[in-house]
């Protein structure tokens, strides 16, 4: 599967002019996608763990595990982690709100607790703008 490919695709679509057509080229792609997601191990999932980085990839990504369930457990840490760098604090829900669904509060907090020193994550107030969304 080549997600390199699904996520041009992806974006692609959000740039289409035709509304509608855009919503249902994003439903086939992120559809795919999901259909073919590796198995929850971290050596499979690594181009997701990567691409949480990369500022194009890591809305499909986000889009992408808001259709799947579970949530792979190797992406718990990298989805977190996005969610508190991410600067805009009303985006940050796409990276922790499908880990809240399929890991809970309790866990997403305990990872949040872990990267809550780091200077970027500081930087952008992350721990806190993060910290809304997760409700225990």
């Amino acid at each position: 599967m080549n997600f390199d490919e699904l996520a041009r695709q992806y974006n692609e679509a959000l740039k289409m002019r035709d509304k509608n057509a855009a919503h249902h080229r994003i439903d086939l792609v992120l559809n795919e996608a999901a259909c073919n997601l590796p198995k929850d191990n971290p050596d499979s999932l690594e181009w997701f763990s990567v691409g949480l980085s990369d500022p194009e990839k890591k809305w499909f990504i986000a889009k992408l595990m808001a259709k799947v369930n579970p949530v792979p457990k190797a992406l718990l840490d990298e989805l977190v982690l996005a969610a508190m760098l991410e600067p805009n604090p009303s985006a940050n829900k796409f990276y922790v709100l499908p880990c809240l669904k399929t890991f809970g509060a309790a866990k997403v907090r305990e990872r949040m607790d872990k990267y809550s020193s780091r200077p970027e994550v500081i930087a952008v107030n992350g721990y806190d703008q993060t910290s809304y969304w997760v409700r225990e």
